[in-house]
């Protein structure tokens, strides 16, 4: 047989005992006496005893009374806890954030997001991934993280994604290199030198092959490199010229070595959130997003001018 017992009347017997008193109950229950009587008997009639023992003086509990309530006042307990969780999560005040992000927003955008979500939102957990775009794209689908930062270069039907920051590609080489008597720099210049490039699966890599022949690229290709740091310490040594994220240029330290943008049209991509398109970002998902596009911003207006201006 199936008990039907409410929340309210349980939580009525509950003031009841605290404050030996239906008038204070009722008031801290913001009902009037009548309304909190009608709740004590509603749940003695579903147990089928007397709860209470009432005199014009004062009230107690029956035995049966004080049973119930040392069985019931830890699970009430239990139970108004995961409300008042369930409503700091809904507020973004808790829960638990999984992302992806490019190496390059991991290195700009991410530490200030954090760290004023840790002064708004001191409950929110934050897990963030690092990895190459094609790598954060399979997260997404296979629901390792809720969404990536990342950029969609060809958008598939499965995903979403939300505009978060133009970005393009500097080409990054020692003081007196000849690509800095160009006019303009294309693809087809870079191929002509010693290229240090981000490995497969990078988002820098896969314009630089779309944009040359294979051919061109193995004629060029002298390091293929996982780390943003590691190339530019390999062009510090006159090793060779790195492509390099717009985004990064101005956290990389590149003092000694000179940049210039790639002009190419599709020297180009669209930082943005992206997540399947059956799932809805949390509320602590949102929070950060919304935290993040502030910080995209302010960022944006400090990074290096391009040589071409893309709409």
């Amino acid at each position: 047989m199936a008990i039907n017992i409410k929340y309210r009347c349980l939580k009525a017997f509950d003031l009841v005992v605290s404050t030996h008193s239906f008038t204070h109950a009722a008031d801290q229950l913001g009902v009037t006496q009548p309304s909190l009587t009608a709740l004590i008997q509603d749940l003695e009639h579903v147990l089928g005893v007397r709860l209470f023992e009432r005199t014009t003086r004062q009230v107690t509990l029956t035995q049966a009374g004080e049973d119930f309530h040392r069985r019931i006042e830890r699970p009430l307990g239990d139970l108004e806890e995961a409300y008042r969780a369930m409503g700091d999560m809904a507020a973004a005040k808790r829960g638990m954030v999984v992302l992806g992000a490019l190496p390059s927003i991991s290195l700009t955008l991410i530490p200030p997001t954090l760290g004023e979500l840790r002064r708004s939102h001191p409950g929110l957990q934050t897990r963030v991934i690092e990895a190459h775009n094609n790598d954060l794209i399979s997260m997404v689908r296979t629901n390792q993280v809720d969404f990536a930062l990342a950029t969609l270069l060809d958008p598939p039907a499965d995903l979403s994604v939300e505009p978060l920051l133009p970005d393009s590609f500097f080409a990054v080489y020692p003081p007196r290199h000849p690509i800095a008597l160009l006019k303009e720099l294309r693809w087809k210049d870079l191929v002509r030198h010693d290229l240090i490039l981000l490995s497969q699966g990078s988002s820098a890599r896969a314009l630089f092959d779309r944009a040359n022949s294979q051919e061109h690229e193995e004629q060029g290709l002298r390091y293929d490199i996982t780390h943003m740091t590691t190339a530019v310490n390999l062009v510090r040594q006159g090793l060779g010229i790195t492509l390099l994220p717009r985004l990064a240029i101005p956290a990389l330290g590149l003092e000694g070595l000179r940049y210039r943008s790639v002009d190419d049209d599709n020297a180009f991509r669209m930082l943005g959130v992206i997540r399947r398109k059956d799932r809805h970002l949390t509320p602590a998902s949102m929070a950060f997003t919304s935290q993040v596009r502030i910080v995209a911003k302010q960022i944006e207006s400090s990074l290096p001018a391009t040589t071409v201006q893309r709409k």
